[in-house]
This record gives C-alpha cells, sequence and structure tokens, in this order.
C-alpha cells in the first residue's frame, strides 16, 4: 500500500514475512537490520515503495530524496531513530569521531532540508514520521533527539 506523505503523521509498517538475504533467518536479517547503518541503504530505497513521490537520489550527501512539486524540489534527508543513539540529523560531516558540531551550519542545513524518521527500534515494525527541518532543530537544536524521545517523535 502506498501512501503520500504528510508532515509530523506516524506511519506504521510492518515487514515480518518480507525480509530475506541469501540463507539467513529473517531473525538474523532484523538484528543487522537493527543497525542504523545498513538499514539506511535498504530504507532509503523501500521509502520510495510506501511513498511514491519519493524520488532517491543515490551517492547523494547532503539528501536522499526529493519530492517535485512543480519547478520546486523538496529535500528529504531519511535519518534512523535506533535503541543505541535516538536519532543524529545533522549534516554527515559532523557527525563521527574527530567531527565537530556547528551550530550555525546545522540550522543553515536543516532549513533547506526536511527529514523521514525512521524507527528501527522495534523491527519488524518500522515507523516513519516526516518532520520539518526548521521545526525540528527548533524543538532539538542540537541536532540529536534522545532515545527518550522516541515517544514524542512518535506520537506514542
Amino acid at each position: 500500500m502506498s501512501h503520500k506523505v504528510q508532515y509530523d503523521k506516524v506511519y506504521s509498517f510492518d515487514l515480518a514475512g518480507k525480509v530475506s538475504f541469501g540463507t539467513l533467518t529473517e531473525k538474523e536479517c532484523f538484528e543487522i537490520l537493527s543497525d542504523g547503518r545498513p538499514s539506511s541503504h535498504f530504507l532509503e530505497v523501500q521509502l520510495t515503495k510506501w511513498f511514491p513521490e519519493l524520488e532517491h537520489i543515490k551517492g547523494c550527501k547532503d539528501h536522499d530524496h526529493v519530492i517535485k512539486t512543480g519547478t520546486k524540489l523538496v529535500k528529504i534527508d531519511a535519518k534512523n531513530f535506533t535503541k543505541s543513539g535516538g536519532c543524529k540529523f545533522m549534516p554527515s560531516s559532523m557527525l563521527g569521531i574527530g567531527r565537530t558540531f556547528n551550530e550555525k551550519e546545522f540550522k543553515r542545513h536543516a532549513n533547506e532540508i526536511n527529514y523521514a524518521i525512521c524507527d528501527i527500534t522495534r523491527l519488524p515494525i518500522v515507523k516513519v514520521v516526516f518532520k520539518k527541518g526548521d521545526v525540528l532543530a527548533e524543538q532539538y537544536p542540537k541536532g540529536q533527539i534522545g532515545k527518550k524521545q522516541r515517544s514524542v517523535i512518535f506520537n506514542e
């Protein structure tokens, strides 16, 4: 079933019985996919199946999708909400060892982009919520949504 992107609406998808790779069990696949790094590659493409108006931008470091509305392109960056780290939605250049958070650059970036936050904490259920970048940056000015904020983001 496909959906239209609506901001702040929480969507829920059940992947039970729909994930496989070689001879790995479904449980083994979900264990691997519970890490945001490998799951992001799958979810970026899967989002276009759930939300056909999204166009996946391969290899792009600034954003993962666009929505074309007339002559305007809306940039969407997919971010994963994980058990271990919550969700970090600052630009990739600010993530990782030795990299630093630049508040001015973060706010500039957040004003130009929106986010698809994917909750992978309860696989096989995946929840998705689209958020406006400027609103999210106002709520979470350090570009991080803590693990304890999951219920707030996903309206639970």
